[in-house]
């Protein structure tokens, strides 16, 4: 996740990036705020991306980009891959240095996705889960990503297949609209609409090496209490959210409001479950350029 305060590239938030409201998304505050909140809605596809790529032998090298809080790196880890996880924000990195800690050859360090500071053919799997769709250069991002893949191996990109994202973003999103009508949310970046589309992503996929190209769409989901707890469950996240980050009192009061009304669509027997859909494309890169 890349320093999305003034570049907008990162796994987590980069559709949010608009507006003067200074938010740090480098910090360790915001790792643990993700990782209780964010988490809950790439875990599920993250889970769903290692059971596509399938079997891998016991000690494959992975790296995983824009690894935010490590929806993926954990259970990866977990499965005997050696795991590589690179971001841009130090507070991720720390707490995924904490939590790969129990795999001695698993590693996180702090680093740009534009620019993996790796050799060619590195790793025999590469992933990124809503990360490279969030880059500045998200063709760059791509091509590193395929850079540091050997022939052969296996990689597997995922996007959101519409705006703003899923869970507490998608209901944030539907929030800010029913209080502002006329208020125009943050664009999503170029590569969210780009890669969002599968005949392109599938292009983009081929123009950077990758063959057996195969794509699908996942629904996940976030869940979660309704009620006044989601409320107080999701409110640090809710401040990390530029448009609402920066109302006043009187307003954010107004959103949460909406938002209580919103989720009630979403609320069966006291538990929210938000539907998201998530556009998967795992392929093999080429053995010759």
């Amino acid at each position: 996740m890349k320093d999305t305060s003034s570049t907008n590239q990162g796994s987590t938030t980069g559709h949010w990036q608009s507006g003067a409201h200074a938010i740090d998304y480098m910090s360790d505050d915001f790792a643990r705020v993700y990782e209780m909140t964010g988490n809950r809605v790439t875990a599920p596809i993250a889970m769903e991306v290692l059971r596509q790529i399938g079997p891998v032998p016991l000690g494959a090298r992975a790296i995983d980009i824009a690894a935010g809080a490590g929806a993926l790196s954990i259970p990866a880890a977990h499965q005997g891959l050696f795991v590589h996880a690179v971001d841009i924000a130090p507070g991720m990195v720390k707490l995924l240095s904490e939590r790969l800690k129990p795999f001695p050859f698993s590693i996180a360090q702090v680093m740009d996705g534009e620019d993996l500071l790796v050799p060619d053919h590195s790793f025999d799997l590469a992933f990124s889960i809503m990360g490279v769709s969030l880059f500045n250069d998200w063709r760059k991002g791509l091509f590193e990503m395929s850079r540091v893949l050997r022939p052969g191996g296996k990689t597997c990109l995922a996007t959101w297949k519409t705006p703003p994202g899923g869970g507490p973003f998608l209901v944030m999103a539907k929030a800010l609209r029913k209080v502002f009508p006329d208020r125009v949310l943050p664009a999503p970046s170029e590569g969210f609409r780009v890669l969002a589309d599968p005949v392109q992503l599938h292009n983009a996929m081929r123009v950077v090496g990758m063959d057996e190209i195969q794509l699908t769409e996942f629904e996940t989901l976030w869940q979660g209490f309704g009620g006044q707890v989601y409320l107080d469950t999701l409110h640090e996240l809710h401040n990390y959210m530029a448009p609402y980050a920066g109302l006043d009192d009187e307003s954010r009061f107004k959103v949460d409001e909406a938002i209580l009304q919103i989720i009630e669509e979403y609320t069966v027997d006291g538990v929210v479950r938000i539907p998201s859909v998530a556009l998967l494309a795992v392929a093999t890169k080429r053995l010759r350029p």
